[in-house]
């Protein structure tokens, strides 16, 4: 779906499940993308790592299906999520394209205009990650990718979030390591496409 569609969605959503449960996260982390972007590849890379993680989640916890997420569905929900674990799991998620977005670095702060830490402030901020979320960053989910690659990253991800939203907290199946290990690498795909030429075109 288009990034400006997208974001037409959510800021003009009923106020049902899908806002309710993930919807006004997104809708507030692009707000403040808007804010704090410098640039429309800034804008456009933040409110797509913000639409791929909110499809990601909504699809994982029923409210939304822009995903096709059936590999997980015989995992239990927890029976009411708090604001807290829906947003860690957005950001656990969110963490894991960063992962893998890491190693076109170079070329990220190139096109964006970014010092590194920069980038990695202007993250930080419009996510609202907290230390335990960079605990996760830095001391989980790199070190797995680093070690055991995609695989080893989607299972540290899955682990995270399933720890927020689910009663069953063992590790994936086969199927869904597949299906997670592919929709991580279409997003950062997704969002490494924002850094070709003519992106900064886009609004």
């Amino acid at each position: 779906m288009p990034v400006i569609t997208f974001i037409k969605d959510i800021f003009s959503a009923v106020k049902g499940r899908y806002h309710r449960n993930v919807g006004r996260h997104t809708q507030h982390f692009c707000t403040k993308a808007v804010k704090i972007a410098r640039n429309q590849i800034q804008k456009k890379l933040f409110f797509v790592a913000a639409i791929c993680a909110d499809e990601f989640i909504a699809a994982l916890i029923k409210v939304d299906n822009k995903r096709q997420l059936e590999a997980f569905h015989s995992r239990n929900l927890k029976n009411k999520l708090t604001k807290q674990q829906v947003t860690i799991a957005l950001r656990a998620y969110l963490s894991g394209m960063l992962v893998l977005i890491s190693p076109h670095k170079e070329g990220l702060l190139a096109q964006t205009g970014f010092e590194e830490q920069e980038l990695l402030h202007a993250w930080c901020s419009i996510f609202e990650y907290q230390p335990s979320d960079m605990h996760l960053f830095d001391k989980v989910l790199l070190p797995a990718y680093r070690h055991e690659g995609i695989s080893g990253l989607s299972a540290a991800v899955a682990q995270a979030i399933f720890t927020q939203a689910m009663t069953d907290c063992q590790a994936m199946t086969p199927a869904e390591a597949g299906v997670l290990q592919a929709i991580l690498l279409d997003d950062a795909a997704a969002a490494i496409r924002v850094l070709q030429p003519g992106a900064e075109q886009v609004s």
